[in-house]
């Protein structure tokens, strides 16, 4: 018998960030994290984004909550708002370091150029494969 979808949501494992911290870098991080989201999908889309990190696992119950709070206080000029309404991979890993340096890991810039280095590859990959 296979698993319902509210079953697997059930079953617990622990989300790489519970928490945002509550020092002034932590929320300062978090608020400028908020408003980078909001100019890719608009600030009405980024409640979607952070529950698709918690079903990821990406985030806890408490974190998400208390990015939502945090996001009641974000405006962004709509203008700069990129209307496709979708986040690149580029952006997801971009928010995947961000909730490592919420949790107190250091990021190293080898590690960030190794990122880099990758996503052209795929970029390239992609326009010669597809034609985009």
């Amino acid at each position: 018998m296979e698993p319902s979808v509210t079953q697997l949501l059930e079953i617990h494992r622990p989300a790489k960030l519970n928490d945002i911290p509550d020092t002034p870098e932590g929320i300062i991080l978090t608020l400028k994290w908020i408003e980078y989201l909001a100019e890719k999908v608009g600030t009405e889309n980024v409640p979607d984004v952070l529950e698709f990190y918690y079903m990821l696992g990406w985030l806890g119950e408490k974190a998400l909550a208390k990015l939502l709070k945090y996001l009641k206080g974000i405006r962004v000029d709509e203008e700069v708002v990129d209307n496709s309404g979708k986040l690149s991979l580029a952006d997801h890993i971009i928010s995947l370091l961000i909730i490592e340096r919420l949790n107190g890991k250091q990021i190293s810039a080898e590690l960030l150029d190794k990122i880099e280095w990758e996503l052209r590859k795929i970029k390239k990959g992609a326009e010669q494969f597809y034609g985009i």
